[in-house]
């Protein structure tokens, strides 16, 4: 599909955990069902915060999670990958069994491959949020007894360090911070490495963003989380993005690994390959404060069209940004229809912050992997909580239902605080043309 003779880049593993689900199959099956995974925080005392829901995992058993790999990974591997996690932080352990998990999948562990022709990159920023207090706080009672791996483990790069250490990678590791945005400029990043011919395959994962109690404060003041009191008692219907009600985003936990690879080098292995990227673009809209720009983020979809070659009338479904901000998901709209003209009528748009909240840095990671997965079934998941739809919003958003459709190419927008801008555009793998 690629042009300009560049090379073809698909994906042959992923994996994710989410407040819906840490399996391919169970989080497909809650997206369809139109399942909320937004509660009331338990391991997060926001007792002086407005917003007190989200989609927390801080009870997550990564222990269970990773016994569970024993009988699959080889054996060398899960007794390094068990002793990191001995002191790894929260957002870095929850990361690695995703990297693990879709290496798994891509059927690359015992597979005989130059480890420097791997790169490895982790998409976010300030994963460490909650891990950094606490330790600041204990060295404030008593300095002696911070964790003796603070000045290792609060650092963001060891997450993708952590992840090349456990899959014997050696390839450029590195993060890319462009806050919401940031997994798909991870993934724009990764097709690069392949497309330069300096990497074979490319590990993208978006990490967890570890939040503390002030940083969901630090949003509320920004008007941009749910604080209305009628959600805090009623969680489920707090992310309502496209509603006319919609008063905000609601934070939650989240990871995902993506596994990029050259078609060449799938083929001769006979791999599974979910999708082709075949293209991502990014922009700016030279303005740092969280205001969203419809006509940056329009021209960056036409953009991200002219360079693949792929006319707008192609284009069958949208996986939306839409995080249930009163302008950003206007701004979006705006967008849809400025770069897609009539067609935008014929598309098919849904909002996967519905039901997951807003997982931040690796959205556009867990995010895609739930698009490839609808693309695939040919079965798009509902934008749950749209009561009344906006009057503006008047594009099919697959309101309350899921709906049989076709899907051969789709486009997955990110759009960040800052004004970073970053769209990737996917296509069904169906062999050779």
């Amino acid at each position: 599909m690629a042009g300009n003779g560049q090379k073809r880049i698909v994906i042959t593993g992923m994996a994710t955990i989410n407040p819906l689900g840490d399996t391919l199959a169970e989080y497909y099956d809650r997206l369809l069902q139109g399942v909320s995974g937004i509660r009331l925080w338990t391991t997060l005392d926001l007792s002086r915060v407005e917003c007190k829901i989200g989609g927390d995992l801080g009870e997550y058993d990564w222990k269970a999670a990773l016994d569970r790999l024993r009988e699959t990974l080889p054996p060398p591997v899960h007794k390094k990958a068990a002793k990191l996690f001995k002191s790894a932080t929260f957002s870095n352990r929850l990361t690695l069994l995703c990297a693990l998990n879709a290496y798994l999948d891509a059927g690359l562990f015992g597979l005989d491959a130059d480890p420097f022709a791997t790169s490895v990159l982790v998409a976010g920023h300030n994963f460490n949020s909650r891990y950094i207090l606490k330790n600041n706080e204990q060295f404030q009672d008593e300095p002696l007894y911070i964790d003796p791996l603070f000045g290792v483990e609060a650092l963001d790069p060891n997450i993708a360090a952590s992840v090349s250490e456990v899959l014997g990678v050696r390839g450029p590791t590195f993060t890319v911070g462009a806050a919401c945005a940031s997994g798909n400029l991870a993934l724009r990043e990764g097709v690069r490495d392949l497309q330069s011919g300096e990497c074979e395959r490319s590990i993208v994962s978006g990490a967890v963003f570890d939040m503390t109690a002030a940083d969901i404060h630090a949003m509320a003041f920004l008007d941009s989380v749910v604080v209305k009191p009628e959600y805090q008692g009623n969680p489920q219907a707090a992310s309502r993005p496209f509603d006319r009600a919609r008063c905000g985003f609601v934070p939650s936990h989240g990871a995902g690994t993506l596994v990029l690879e050259e078609l060449s080098s799938a083929r001769r292995r006979g791999a599974r390959i979910y999708a082709e990227v075949l293209a991502v673009k990014a922009n700016t809209n030279a303005n740092h404060l969280p205001a969203p720009s419809a006509e940056s983020q329009a021209r960056l979809i036409r953009d991200l069209l002219d360079a693949t070659g792929i006319r707008p009338e192609q284009i069958d479904y949208i996986n939306c940004h839409a995080t249930g901000t009163p302008l950003g998901d206007l701004e979006e709209i705006r967008a849809i229809k400025s770069a897609f003209g009539r067609h935008a009528y014929r598309l098919k748009l849904n909002a996967p912050k519905s039901m997951l909240g807003h997982v931040c840095w690796s959205a556009p990671i867990v995010e895609t992997i739930g698009a490839i997965l609808q693309m695939n079934h040919g079965r798009l998941h509902p934008s749950i909580n749209v009561d009344e739809l906006d009057p503006e919003i008047d594009l099919d958003v697959c309101a309350n239902r899921a709906q049989d459709h076709e899907v051969r190419y789709l486009l997955k927008n990110s759009f960040g605080f800052g004004g970073l801008n970053c769209c990737s555009l996917l296509a069904k793998y169906e062999g050779e043309a």
